[in-house]
């Protein structure tokens, strides 16, 4: 019964801590992305991945989520919030399996609240999907390891395993876990081991079910696109990891010693959990592992490609409070005192951490953007402000998705765009959110604003990144007549060939304003 209540409470604080403020950042290019391309149909979704740097599962969910739910900002974003739920039930039930009740509970408590858990749990994308399956075919493995004759768990194992190779590629970081514990399991004897025929065979039908995007994956792999925005990675990045996973903080005053010593103490807490029970090395090498070694090989391949990022290994993150579970737990029995006041010193910071997340002011990818451009109230004034027969001009391919997303004008905004080096248009050939337009609107696209060619006489340029030198762009016939400024978004009216005063509108205090609603709705 306490149990039962126990789980409750974790999961109620779960979902509490994973949905609170989910609505407030506004949607930026990647979870634009996400839902863009999920509008399409399965086919569409399968080929236009093929010619990006993902494999096409999560999409394909997010697809059928869409179409029971919508594709508003809270919608969207619940699936990646409820897989990571999911995830933390999984991690529960292996808790459960291999150790005491003492250290399942702390577990789960400290899992509800991790703060990279919850901040990849708000966004559109497939990272604690990935996250869900891995644990879960973790699970399966640990099922099989105990009752090796029981056929449903590597059935299980190969299903859960192949939905995660669908779904991200760093899903080969955890079969590397996975087979570091079967190797344990065999050489520490341990009576009606995985058979190493099984085993065989179980991984086989992974690599089988996985065929149809082979020949896909080989073809991105051979490309390398969609690397070239991770930074090198630097001794003090590595070093520094665990703070940056826990604190979520960008800038700090403190010497960075501070921020190398959770490295430091994870390192302790995975040496005593490995030295503490013999018996059961095999689950203990797991659940180390499970951190450790996606980190270490992503840190190794990063010194040949840069790949080291957060939201890359937040599925590995969520084994660091698993492993503080085992150490805190060892530790009580002997400094019942000293334990309690390391695991509120660990609380403490993990609602720093989540009062980051929440602030918006953590360090990971795309949070300035989420927090600053706010692209969704400037797009939400033009619709009020726009007439029948205008134009819309928008700044980049990077804000023409969100701006597609949010837009409810149905008007076809033409998009500027910068040649690349090579002096083509486009670039890699539709690669990346270029493949979501569709060839018979290449006609948008322009690079230089004496060839644009329009009917209209008032266009908008809408923008997320307003910059001074965006004036010395426009036709010197355009006057402006309006600006519509949120965050670092505007959006300006020009009326070509007359003269007006320029008039700039904060969305925030227009009189229309009152009637703005931050939520699209399905387009």
């Amino acid at each position: 019964m306490a149990d039962r209540a126990g789980l409750v409470a974790v999961i109620v604080l779960a979902l509490f801590a994973r949905f609170h403020s989910i609505t407030v950042p506004v949607i930026w290019y990647d979870e634009a992305y996400s839902i863009l391309l999920a509008e399409g149909s399965p086919a569409y979704i399968w080929a236009t991945t093929a010619r990006d740097v993902h494999p096409p599962l999560y999409y394909v969910l997010l697809h059928l989520w869409m179409l029971l739910f919508g594709n508003g900002v809270l919608a969207a974003r619940s699936l990646s919030a409820l897989a990571d739920v999911g995830t933390l039930l999984l991690c529960i039930k292996l808790m459960s399996l291999v150790t005491t009740r003492k250290s399942t509970w702390i577990a789960a408590l400290l899992l509800a609240l991790l703060p990279i858990s919850v901040r990849y749990s708000q966004e559109v994308r497939m990272y604690t999907l990935l996250g869900f399956w891995l644990m879960g075919a973790t699970v399966a493995l640990v099922c099989w390891v105990k009752a090796p004759d029981q056929k449903r768990y590597p059935v299980f194992y190969v299903l859960l395993m192949t939905a995660a190779f669908y779904t991200h590629y760093f899903a080969a970081l955890c079969v590397l876990v996975h087979w570091l514990c079967w190797w344990r399991v065999r050489e520490g004897g341990r009576p009606g081991a995985i058979t190493f025929r099984a085993w065989v065979v179980a991984n086989s039908a992974i690599v089988v079910l996985y065929l149809p995007w082979i020949p896909h994956f080989i073809d991105q792999l051979l490309r390398m696109d969609g690397l070239e925005w991770i930074p090198p990675l630097t001794w003090q990045t590595a070093l520094t990891f665990v703070w940056q996973l826990v604190m979520m903080e960008g800038e700090v005053s403190y010497s960075s010693l501070w921020r190398v010593l959770p490295s430091v103490l994870i390192v302790v807490c995975a040496a005593a959990v490995l030295l503490k029970a013999r018996h059961e090395r095999p689950f203990s090498v797991l659940l180390v592992g499970y951190f450790f070694v996606p980190v270490l090989s992503v840190f190794l391949v990063s010194l040949i490609v840069p790949v080291f990022n957060a939201r890359y290994l937040v599925f590995a993150a969520v084994a660091l409070p698993l492993i503080v579970a085992l150490a805190l737990d060892a530790f009580s029995q002997r400094h019942a005192v000293l334990a309690a006041v390391a695991m509120t010193l660990v609380l403490l910071a993990e609602v720093h951490g989540l009062s980051a997340v929440y602030a918006q002011t953590d360090e990971m990818s795309g949070t300035s953007i989420r927090k600053d451009a706010r692209l969704d109230a400037v797009v939400a004034g033009l619709g009020r402000e726009v007439r029948p027969g205008d134009e819309i001009v928008v700044d980049n391919l990077y804000w023409y998705l969100p701006f597609t997303y949010y837009n409810s004008t149905g008007i076809q905004p033409r998009l500027y765009a910068f040649k690349p080096p090579t002096g083509t248009l486009w670039g890699t050939a539709e690669y990346g959110g270029w493949a979501l337009i569709p060839r018979h609107l290449h006609s948008i696209l322009f690079d230089d604003f004496s060839t644009l060619k329009l009917n209209a006489k008032r266009i908008w340029w809408v923008t997320g990144d307003a910059r001074p030198e965006h004036d010395a762009l426009f036709p010197k016939h355009w006057k402006q007549a309006l600006m519509l400024k949120e965050g670092d978004s505007e959006a300006r009216l020009f009326i070509r060939g007359e003269a007006a005063t320029p008039l700039e509108v904060d969305v925030r205090t227009h009189p229309s304003a009152q009637q703005y609603n931050p939520s699209p709705g399905n387009h």
